[in-house]
């Protein structure tokens, strides 16, 4: 064998040797230059419309007196009238809450004096009620308000299992964003399968809330209409296809 060719073997030989010791291999070669995968990337929003089954309501009641003690002794008298109202109209002891009692002075401004100057005291009780029979709503504050509530505020329709709707609308966005990945797969004449990728981008599953406020209501008419309208529940979903 001639000094060429054994030169060319042992050249070889250090090669392969020293490639096995340094751990390369074809395939890391093949994985370095491997292309970026292609993808599809599609997103959509389903909607359900549904009635309102439930009702969050606030009633309260409002006194003012030049004595704070006084003002209070006022206030939880016509509470008492206002509980005994939601007793008669079965109102369960769960669907009532205090949401606010605040004791503040009544400040007057004095010309002469150049000061502000305590001229009686206003206490304010309110109570935030749930009513699950929607179409009682007009007729409640008509009793309640005819029972020395003198606030109404704050009426928010909704519904008591908003998750239920919530996924009916999940449903129908993950269907719409299905169909645009397919359209667009055909567009192009892509093969595509399952999604490499499901993210739900709604952030919640707490539908929307259609708000209704009336502030120092009293009913002088024989009947209060209150119109609940209809929610929209409103998910949505992204996917991406590997292709």
């Amino acid at each position: 064998m001639s000094k060429k060719i054994m030169l060319i073997f042992a050249l070889a030989f250090t090669f392969i040797f020293g490639s096995i010791a340094s751990g390369f291999s074809p395939t890391a070669i093949a994985d370095e230059t491997k292309l970026p995968q292609k993808t599809i990337s599609v997103s959509s929003e389903g909607t359900v419309k549904v009635k309102p089954d439930m009702v969050y309501i606030n009633v309260g009641v409002q006194t003012e007196n030049k004595s704070s003690k006084v003002a209070q002794q006022e206030n939880t008298t016509k509470m008492n009238k206002v509980m005994q109202v939601l007793k008669e109209n079965k109102i369960a002891d769960l669907d009532i809450k205090t949401s606010q009692y605040t004791i503040y002075p009544i400040e007057t401004y004095s010309e002469k004096d150049k000061v502000s100057v305590v001229t009686g005291y206003r206490v304010m009780n309110t109570l935030e009620i749930t009513i699950r029979d929607i179409s009682k709503v007009g007729a409640f504050i008509d009793a309640v308000t005819a029972n020395e509530a003198n606030t109404v505020s704050n009426i928010r329709f909704t519904v008591a299992d908003p998750d239920k709707y919530y996924l009916q609308a999940l449903q129908n966005a993950t269907v719409k964003a299905k169909a645009k990945a397919d359209t667009l797969a055909k567009q192009f004449e892509i093969k595509i399968g399952l999604p490499s990728q499901i993210n739900e981008t709604s952030g919640g599953s707490n539908p929307p809330i259609l708000y209704s406020a009336m502030d120092s209501v009293k009913s002088e008419a024989s009947k209060t209409n209150i119109s609940s309208g209809e929610l929209e529940i409103k998910a949505s979903v992204g996917l991406v296809y590997t292709y």
